[in-house]
């Protein structure tokens, strides 16, 4: 039998790592919400588990995946659901005029979905390549533009598979608000959603549409205590033959920030640096401080790169708001602050007083600027292609937090001074 290599136990990657562990508070829930008929949502920062919870209980031949990007709509996830499906769907051009008298041209898409002669097409699944269906009659149109003409359309050919939805966070906000529309009308229709997005706050959907409440589940993969972190890293050492030292775990839980892909890619530099690299014959032990020196090290230099390009794009964004470059002050209040202070997010209040200190024109900063900055800040990062987003405003307790623990780790053990002197300020120029 191969041996197992220590990137198929630990670290973050797309497929399923070995030293996955069950939590009694998330995955047994998730398993007891699949058996009911509700929509399931899916939050958390990046990097906790989400992808990972779902391939854990959801067979891939049971599901259909869609993944977001920041220009997609409705019709464009309910296209790639059909595509998936082998529905033929056509463009068309509409041609529409004013009241002023002025044409405009509109593509618009349908799915084209075929009469059989007998038993309708297979349950569950793709309409071609049947052999138990005679031929076809005429083909009967569906918009899809409207939620209804895909839930019938889904019908028809007795879908019975999850949906799933992937970087929902991804989507333009009032998309993010169509598509909660219709997920009433798909869960009234038994068309079910698994929702995963990059948030920290209850209620995310529900914001945007009320009429989901009793129809949909909220499962936060977020916090992870420090005794799942424990069962993560026991269990990957078990099947590696190896055993970190208390003191290591220790250290390995402290500078997570909570984050179980944090400790998962510390675990695999930590062994790779200390030469393992792959099952043992018999147990080793790994107690050298200087791995787990070297493994932060190594994760600060990778993170550098994205994390430095990321918080440049904000900071050199929004210059035309009234001269205040509002950005580069909220980046540099974010590097500045005490890393203890950013655990839990910073308020408005807080970030506007901070911001006034620090800032040429202190006095000018009103408060209707800190709304704007905040409430445009998803935005900003998505039109930067900053991925996955660093921060989310909270607009309910209105606090700004970190989602991505990655920078944590980063502002944690990077210089300040480094940082900022890459970062210029726009004024200056």
């Amino acid at each position: 039998m191969e041996k197992l290599k220590v990137k198929d136990v630990f670290g973050v990657k797309k497929e399923k790592v070995s030293s996955y562990f069950k939590r009694e508070n998330v995955d047994k829930k998730f398993e007891e919400e699949l058996l009911g008929d509700k929509h399931i949502v899916i939050y958390g920062s990046s990097k906790q588990g989400k992808s990972a919870l779902v391939q854990e209980h959801v067979p891939e031949e049971n599901s259909i995946t869609i993944g977001c990007s920041t220009n997609m709509t409705t019709k464009d996830i309910y296209a790639s659901l059909l595509r998936q499906l082998d529905i033929q769907i056509k463009s068309y051009d509409e041609h529409s005029t004013s009241s002023s008298g002025e044409t405009s041209l509109k593509t618009s898409f349908k799915a084209m979905l075929p009469f059989f002669g007998e038993g309708g097409a297979e349950v569950g699944g793709k309409i071609s390549g049947s052999s138990t269906n005679s031929e076809q009659l005429n083909y009967v149109e569906y918009n899809l533009s409207i939620a209804q003409d895909v839930s019938e359309l889904l019908r028809k050919i007795k879908f019975n598979k999850l949906v799933i939805i992937e970087n929902f966070h991804y989507l333009d906000e009032e998309i993010q608000r169509l598509l909660s529309i219709d997920l009433r009308l798909f869960q009234e229709n038994r068309i079910r959603f698994i929702i995963l997005g990059i948030w920290r706050e209850k209620n995310r959907l529900l914001q945007f549409n009320r009429d989901l409440i009793d129809r949909l589940i909220e499962i936060p993969v977020e916090p992870w205590l420090p005794e799942d972190f424990n069962d993560v890293i026991n269990k990957g050492s078990r099947l590696l033959k190896i055993k970190f030292s208390d003191n290591i775990k220790k250290e390995i839980e402290g500078i997570a920030f909570g984050n179980i892909g944090i400790v998962q890619e510390l675990c695999k530099e930590i062994c790779l640096t200390g030469g393992i690299y792959e099952e043992q014959e018999q147990e080793v032990l790994i107690d050298n401080p200087e791995y787990i020196n070297k493994a932060i090290e190594k994760k600060v230099e990778e993170f550098a790169s994205s994390h430095m390009r990321s918080l440049e794009s904000i900071s050199d964004s929004g210059h035309y708001t009234n001269g205040l470059y509002l950005p580069y002050y909220l980046v540099k209040v974010i590097v500045q602050s005490d890393i203890k202070h950013l655990k839990d997010g910073i308020s408005k209040s807080n970030l506007h007083e901070e911001i006034k200190k620090i800032h040429y024109r202190g006095s000018d900063v009103r408060t209707s600027d800190m709304t704007n900055l905040l409430h445009g800040l998803a935005e900003r990062q998505s039109k930067k292609m900053i991925s996955p987003p660093l921060f989310d405003y909270d607009r309910v307790n209105r606090r700004l937090r970190i989602i991505d623990s990655t920078l944590m780790f980063f502002l944690n053990f990077k210089s300040k001074d480094e940082i900022l002197e890459e970062i210029v300020s726009p004024a200056e120029n």
